[in-house]
């Protein structure tokens, strides 16, 4: 069995109760995405330390997929990260590589890269901690023609709650930033900031509290807004004992 890795943050806070002082490795990375394919089977990423001290950083890549709303990652040799570990100096810069070794299919295949910072000494001063760093980016290797294509469920949990459940059944990832709820004649009901990854054959649900009540079979209007494009449904909000989507 491939080992599993649990999901996680953005960045990694190892710490002891109400410390006096952390500090930590001041990193710009970009790009902020990676997408490989048979005609660019290598990328580069920058990484800069902007701090006031070297940074040790360890780079390892991941197959990523999702599950029941969860993001599950497992190890991979698909692609190659080069070099796997690296000293940035304060005020330097590393570029490191991302080599495709497998080849594309029919449906896009998504990874993620974690750069994680390696202590490289031990806090001083009574009281500091030491804050590790730990950033994910995604990586997609990209199929001919693949597109995402989302079915859309509104359930009503009570006149005062929603639940909107999002199926991509298409063959590539989707990015959902915003998510906006309204009325058929436009009156706004909810609101939720995202930045969520929904991948093929992926199923994410969210939770709207709204600011007005609402009937089960009344029509509502999502509009979705993604990295590339708005996107707007029609949909019908049922109970919960009813099935059924809308694309």
């Amino acid at each position: 069995m491939p080992k599993m890795f649990a999901r996680c943050a953005a960045a990694a806070l190892l710490a002891l109760a109400q410390p006096a002082t952390a500090w930590a490795a001041t990193l710009k990375i970009y790009p902020v995405l990676v997408a490989l394919d048979d005609k660019t089977p290598v990328e580069t990423m920058t990484i800069e330390n902007s701090g006031d001290a070297p940074a040790r950083m360890q780079v390892r890549v991941v197959a990523w997929r999702q599950d029941n709303g969860q993001d599950l990652f497992e190890e991979t040799r698909d692609i190659l990260a080069n070099p796997p570990l690296f000293e940035i100096a304060a005020g330097g810069q590393q570029i490191a590589r991302f080599g495709l070794r497998t080849a594309a299919s029919p449906t896009e295949k998504s990874y993620r890269v974690f750069l994680e910072e390696i202590p490289t000494d031990r806090p001083t001063a009574a009281g500091e901690i030491r804050t590790l760093l730990r950033v994910s980016i995604p990586i997609f290797v990209t199929a001919p023609g693949a597109q995402a294509s989302l079915a859309w469920q509104l359930t009503a949990t009570n006149d005062r709650q929603l639940t909107l459940t999002a199926r991509n059944e298409g063959s590539a990832h989707v990015h959902l930033n915003r998510l906006d709820l309204k009325r058929a004649d436009g009156t706004a009901l909810a609101t939720r900031q995202e930045s969520i990854y929904i991948l093929p054959g992926a199923t994410r649900s969210f939770l709207f509290d709204m600011q007005r009540p609402v009937r089960g079979g009344e029509k509502l209007t999502l509009e979705a807004a993604t990295g590339q494009r708005s996107l707007t449904a029609e949909l019908v909000l049922q109970s919960a004992s009813h099935a059924g989507g809308t694309r």
